[in-house]
């Protein structure tokens, strides 16, 4: 049933199209045979006119007319006009009414059958009018001698012979409209055939419908959805895609690589255009999980879709929660830590020493105490610096804040402080390794910040610093590493600082941060953000 459905829709379509040219080639063959059927009226007056114009303006005409000799002279001489110009008659009558020539003799002498009056005072006739053979197209024009009308000239053609002639000619062009008529109808075939290609067989009623579908389910999922063609070229985007890739405007049709993210338009680039690739890209400082997959129909590829998720906030609070089980672990230790040292000091006086014991708890308390507590007296960065150090210890990594790191009052560490100085400390810790250390100095105050963070690992080749913010670019294997550097370099540069990489003093890579200012979209002097 629904394939006869669909039959009988292809059936009203390709009807509908014919219809189309056939109406069209009907109306255009109906103006030119009007067009055609005015000219050859107009052709036919003209050879009439200019015949009867001859043969009144005829010498032997005008001198033999009013003579006894007319019909002898003049009978030929309209007979010879008659076969050589083609009309129907040349009739010719004296001044009162009375033929002297006609193309049937016997006629001659007999009153003309038409009204002559007018032309007998001087005037010219163009008209059709009844004759006996039937409508004639007439001209009629006085016959002057000596500055006197001496007679009349009538010649006319039958219109039933213009009727002929343009029958003739509609015989002629017929064929050629029939046969554009047919091969409009096979156009429009394969044109519709055509366009069922191009839709994939999808009827036209359905389209609207499968449009309205799209655009519902684009623009209802929460995650974003970029699709081009074949070529490169955008051709949808959702709001989700929009607000997560910071786009404005109108972008569909413009190529992916003159809007996107470099990251994001090469994902939709990548070599294999076959495989699915889930990956991490950057779009501004933004962190999104971007899946490709390959728009197919029929085996044949159309171009690519990227699915976008945000894992912005989901990296911070993982980033947040490693912290806190940082933090725990290290708790936990110090918690058996400072049993023991309990289980010490109740031996130093079960056995009645309380010097040895007040000695002890004097080593421990300055040991506990450290040459660099309470130098980064920012409470996020010091939370944040406390972190990684216990994480660095269960590492075997020690974590050292350079005695020379100094924050002025009234500075206060921002997101951007706490993403570079939690990045580049994971990485340095991971380079370090077990047995290895990792130091940090940080300079703040309201006109200027540095950072530098330095680890004894195996340091970077100077020849691959230019690649390491790039995303991706990671010597680890896991997915989604290679962010945390290209995110850093990202802050940065919005903040119009610089980062630099070397040598360091542990042997390792020593990465250099500085920037001026307070971060963009901050009152100048406020306490409550960092002054970059």
């Amino acid at each position: 049933m629904r394939s006869l459905s669909r039959h009988r829709r292809r059936a009203q379509l390709l009807a509908m199209q014919l219809g189309i040219v056939l109406g069209l080639m009907s109306a255009v063959s109906v103006v030119i045979l009007v067009f055609e059927d005015h000219r050859t009226q107009e052709v036919a007056f003209e050879r009439v006119h200019t015949v009867a114009l001859q043969m009144a303006a005829n010498g032997s005409v005008r001198e033999s007319l009013d003579g006894p000799r007319a019909t002898e002279v003049i009978a030929p001489i309209a007979e010879l006009a008659t076969s050589v110009s083609g009309v129907q008659y040349v009739t010719v009558a004296d001044l009162a009414g009375i033929r002297v020539a006609h193309p049937e003799p016997e006629l001659i002498g007999e009153p003309v059958s038409s009204d002559h009056d007018a032309v007998r005072e001087g005037q010219s006739f163009r008209g059709t009018e009844m004759g006996p053979q039937g409508v004639t197209l007439r001209a009629k024009e006085p016959v002057r001698f000596n500055g006197k009308i001496v007679g009349t000239v009538s010649v006319g053609i039958l219109q039933s012979e213009i009727r002929g002639e343009l029958l003739e000619i509609v015989a002629e062009v017929a064929p050629w409209i029939l046969g554009a008529a047919a091969a409009g109808t096979v156009a429009s075939a394969v044109v519709a055939r055509v366009v069922r290609r191009r839709i994939y067989g999808v009827e036209p009623e359905a389209v609207a419908g499968l449009l309205q579908s799209q655009q519902a389910l684009l623009f209802s999922v929460h995650d974003g959805v970029v699709g081009v063609d074949s070529a490169g070229r955008l051709t949808l985007v959702n709001d989700e895609a929009r607000r997560l890739l910071g786009l404005t405007g109108e972008v569909v049709g413009k190529l992916a690589s003159e809007v996107l993210d470099p990251t994001v338009s090469a994902q939709l680039g990548s070599e294999d255009p076959w495989a699915e690739e889930t990956q991490y890209v950057l779009s501004g400082e933004r962190i999104l999980v971007a899946t490709r997959r390959e728009a197919l129909a029929n085996g044949k590829s159309l171009g690519r879709t990227l699915t976008l998720q945000d894992r912005t906030e989901l990296e911070e609070t993982l980033r947040e929660l490693q912290g806190q089980r940082s933090l725990a672990d290290a708790l936990s230790s110090q918690a058996h830590e400072f049993a023991n040292r309990l289980h010490v000091l109740s031996g130093y006086l079960s056995f009645g020493e309380p010097g040895e014991a007040a000695e002890y708890l004097q080593r421990i308390s300055g040991a506990a105490l450290g040459a660099d507590a309470g130098i980064l007296k920012d409470p996020a960065l010091s939370g944040l610096v406390g972190a990684n150090a216990a994480g660095a210890r269960e590492a075997g990594v020690r974590l050292l804040v350079d005695p020379e790191s100094r924050i002025e009052p009234g500075w206060r560490a921002d997101e951007d402080v706490l993403t570079v100085v939690g990045n580049l400390l994971g990485n340095a810790i991971e380079a370090a390794g077990d047995g290895g250390a990792v130091r940090l100095l940080v300079k703040a105050g309201p006109g200027r910040l540095g950072i530098w963070v330095e680890d004894s690992g195996p340091g970077i080749d100077p020849g691959e610093v230019d690649q390491i913010f790039r995303r991706g670019v990671s010597s680890k294997a896991d997915t989604g590493r290679g962010i945390g550097l290209a995110l850093v370099d990202r802050v940065i540069r919005r903040r119009a600082g610089s980062v630099s990489v070397d040598t360091g003093e542990l042997g390792g890579a020593l990465f250099a941060v500085e920037w001026n200012g307070v971060a963009p979209g901050t009152a100048p002097g406020s306490q409550t953000e960092e002054p970059a």
